[in-house]
């Protein structure tokens, strides 16, 4: 097996680096284009040591985590009014405004979390990882990858009931 051109890993992996960069970052003031850029660069970089039988977008995402966390340490804060709009820039329609109001809480709620079961948790309900892949890109054991997301979705629950008994 051999890998694809670096070209064609940016073309197919790009939005969704970006979307979890951006969902890893929400609420930070840090943009997620830069980190996204950043993160193809140190791809880029490492791209000549890759193994052939990698799983290359396990193998971006881990770099992306790795990004997010350098960013995230280094506790960077830039003013960005992007941040205020929904993902396409737009208000959302009200007959989804109950739906858009239980996803905004989980996600405020995920912006709490540990970075750890923050990004676990991202790559399971989001982006539709299985757990070795999550673990790859954690660099934990699927054991430990299981175990983040298993308790970001029970605060998740609990914080979520908690406000609906408000």
């Amino acid at each position: 097996m051999t890998l694809p051109r670096f070209e064609t890993l940016i073309e197919r992996h790009h939005d969704e680096i970006y979307g979890y960069l951006w969902q890893m970052l929400r609420g930070t003031g840090l943009d997620a284009q830069d980190y996204t850029q950043e993160a193809f660069m140190r791809a880029y970089q490492a791209y000549p040591r890759l193994r052939a039988d990698s799983n290359c977008r396990a193998w971006l995402y881990k770099i992306a985590t790795n990004c997010a966390y350098s960013a995230l340490r280094r506790g960077q804060r830039e003013t960005d009014l992007d941040e205020t709009l929904t993902a396409d820039g737009l208000a959302p329609p009200e007959e989804t405004a109950g739906l858009n109001m239980v996803l905004e809480a989980a996600f405020q709620i995920i912006e709490t979390l540990p970075v750890k079961q923050r990004a676990a948790v991202m790559m399971r309900h989001i982006e539709g990882f299985e757990y070795h892949e999550i673990a790859q890109a954690l660099d934990c054991s699927e054991e430990s990858a299981r175990a983040h997301v298993s308790l970001a979705v029970r605060r998740l629950r609990r914080e979520l009931e908690d406000q609906r008994r408000i």
